[in-house]
């Protein structure tokens, strides 16, 4: 099939960075790709985006340490060639089912002069792909050699990275090596997100410090005005139990 029968539309949100609107074909073959995928492969327990919980659980995983190191991983998707989507499909498929899952399971890259083709946003089964190729990546394999250290915690959220632990210089150490590992990993660390060691971060909106975890002042003004403003009671529920899940006395001051 054509690539450009696949989609229903796309648009560019950043950058390298655009979402395809699949059609209900590619949809359909998407749900297929991720069952089979889920029955043959077990994540690791430190992908939180892959468990029930989310970004909030990944954060509370970290509370009862005292520095924190924050990184994300920039333009994930578009990191991820087809090259590389059939390589690592290889160690659960034949080369033949895992080309043809890579062949529909990627689009080419709209602002690349080469023929370049990548994992989208907004296809059904790339966030699981994306997920293998983090794995088994350099990177992937460091993140859990760390996972398994005693005395450290990793949480991965897509491609938001969080490591913290009670020793500092080991922090500093880790944080410079991980950065060496990504790049032989060609998953480039983006430096404007990069946050710490420090005794507190920000990520998903939250503030995150030892024993703590709180709502970012901008964003509780944004969820406070629309608690207020909404008539819509099941929208009212989700916010206030949004917010208790993070903090139960900013919670409060919803009420």
């Amino acid at each position: 099939m054509p690539s450009s029968e696949r989609w229903v539309s796309k648009f560019k949100i950043k950058p390298y960075s655009w979402v395809f609107i699949p059609n209900k074909e590619t949809i359909q073959n998407g749900i297929n790709v991720k069952k089979s995928l889920e029955a043959k492969w077990t994540p690791p327990l430190f992908y939180y985006h892959l468990r029930s919980g989310g970004h909030v659980k990944a954060l509370k995983s970290h509370v009862k340490n005292n520095f924190f190191i924050h990184l994300d991983i920039q333009n994930f998707f578009s990191s991820i060639n087809r090259s590389r989507v059939t390589r690592n499909l290889k160690v659960f498929y034949s080369y033949t089912d895992a080309r043809n899952i890579a062949m529909d399971s990627t689009v080419r890259l709209p602002e690349s002069i080469d023929k370049k083709y990548i994992l989208p946003f907004g296809f059904v089964q790339s966030p699981l792909i994306a997920s293998l190729c983090l794995q088994q990546s350099r990177l992937g394999n460091y993140l859990k050699e760390l996972y398994s250290k005693k005395g450290i915690s990793v949480s991965v959220y897509m491609d938001d990275i969080i490591i913290s632990g009670n020793n500092l210089t080991n922090l500093t150490l880790i944080l410079k090596k991980i950065k060496l590992v990504a790049e032989k990993s060609k998953f480039a660390l983006n430096s404007d997100k990069e946050e710490g060691p420090a005794k507190m971060i920000t990520a998903f909106n939250i503030e995150l410090s030892h024993d703590l975890l709180k709502v970012s002042d901008t964003r509780f003004r944004v969820f406070f005005a629309d608690y207020k403003m909404t008539e819509n009671e099941n929208k009212r529920n989700g916010i206030l139990g949004y917010i208790l899940s993070v903090n139960k006395e900013q919670a409060s001051e919803l009420k």
